[in-house]
């Protein structure tokens, strides 16, 4: 099922909010590259509404670990909009089991140069 992680955590990069609302826990925590900095569930959502989403995005230095009813990913993402430079950052993200779902808890973004 690993491969499932890896496809949701893409369409947390192309998806647009009812995605975003669907698959991550109420109180999720989300960290950006300054000037935006730390969001909470309400507050990611309001971002997305006016943040235009990635074309592509393609993961890096992937890995997997497993502890108890959560999972962390950590990989270097390239994400692609059309006309502008490529975004590169170093990322990690925790998913929680809830029943029989697995949600997002957290996520931090770290910009890195090329």
């Amino acid at each position: 099922a690993t491969a499932g992680f890896w496809a949701e955590e893409e369409n947390f990069w192309l998806e647009g909010p009812d995605f975003f609302r669907a698959n991550m826990v109420e109180d999720v925590v989300m960290h950006f590259p300054e000037p935006t900095g730390k969001l909470t569930g309400p507050q990611i959502l309001a971002a997305l509404e006016k943040a235009p989403r990635w074309d592509a995005v393609t993961f890096y230095d992937r890995d997997m670990e497993k502890l108890g009813n959560k999972v962390r990913i950590t990989y270097r993402a390239e994400a692609r909009r059309n006309g502008f430079a490529s975004y590169v950052a170093r990322c990690e993200s925790v998913y929680v089991k809830l029943g029989s779902d697995w949600l997002l808890a957290s996520h931090k973004q770290e910009a890195l140069d090329r």
